[in-house]
This record gives C-alpha cells, structure tokens and sequence, in this order.
C-alpha cells in the first residue's frame, strides 16, 4: 500500500495553479474559427495522489464547464484522467515527460489528443489539440496558449 505520493505524482506539479487559457477553432468547411477564452485550475486532491482539474471556457458563444481527475497508473506506467463537463464525458491515457529541453504534457482518449509544451519557466503552456475524423485521419482542431496566473 503507498503512503506517500511518489516521483510521478510530483512530476504533476508544473500544473498546478491557475492558468489563463486563450486560443482558437480551427475553420472546417462546417463552421468559422471561433474564440476560446478559459481558465483551467489545476489543485492536489487529499494526500498529494491526484490533481482535480476545473475547466471554466468559453468557446465562442458556448459556455464550457467541466471537472477531471488526473491521477498515476503504475500498472500501465502512464497518467489516466476522467473528466465530465457541459461539452460530454472523455478519459485520457496521458504522458508529462521531457523531451530534450522541454517538458511535455500529452493526453489522448478515443477521440481526440493534446500535446501541450511548457516554456523554459513552466509558466506558459503552448499546444494544439486534433480530432480523429470518420477516416481515421488526425485533423487539427484547437490551438491553444496557457499562461499560469500569479498565485494571491
């Protein structure tokens, strides 16, 4: 039984804060690029074991809210979440891992994927998500930049 949070639950800690979340759609033959504005806050839950992950959004005139849990699973050696918000339920396998200079967060469920780079501070966040289409193609979706907001 672990009593403690070990090396891959502290390696979520570049996260945690309140981060400001602006971005953009991309334009599909279905409809314009629209505005994403959004604050994730990222918290421990009890004990240091998992992250609770709070999504406030805007993207365009749609109101996102949501919640996930983001935690460790040894057996698979990777991160798993489970969020359910406004916008539907997802789960993601996910992987924060550095990559030569950079720290990378990916996250990846049936559907869609993120891979998000942290700057050299760990104070911004720049990515893009995609969506696997009915061919079984990834197409560009949203790209994104996260700034961690000063704590107070």
């Amino acid at each position: 039984m672990t009593t403690a949070p070990g090396p891959e639950q502290r390696r979520l800690e570049p996260l945690v804060g309140r981060w400001k979340t602006e971005g953009w759609t991309r334009e599909t033959p279905a409809a314009e690029a629209q505005r994403i504005d959004a604050f994730d806050t990222y918290e421990w839950l009890h004990g240091g074991f998992a992250l609770l992950h709070l999504v406030d959004a805007r993207v365009g005139d749609a109101k996102v809210d949501g919640a996930e849990i983001i935690g460790y699973d040894p057996e698979r050696a990777l991160y798993v979440t489970q969020y359910f918000g406004s916008d539907g339920p997802n789960a993601y396998e996910a992987e924060l891992d550095a990559q030569g200079d950079a720290v990378v967060w990916r996250m990846r469920s049936a559907n869609d994927r993120f891979t998000g780079t942290f700057d050299d501070d760990l104070e911004v966040i720049t990515g893009h998500w995609e969506l696997l289409d009915g061919g079984g193609s990834w197409r560009p979706w949203m790209d994104i930049t996260l700034t961690k907001q000063p704590a107070g």
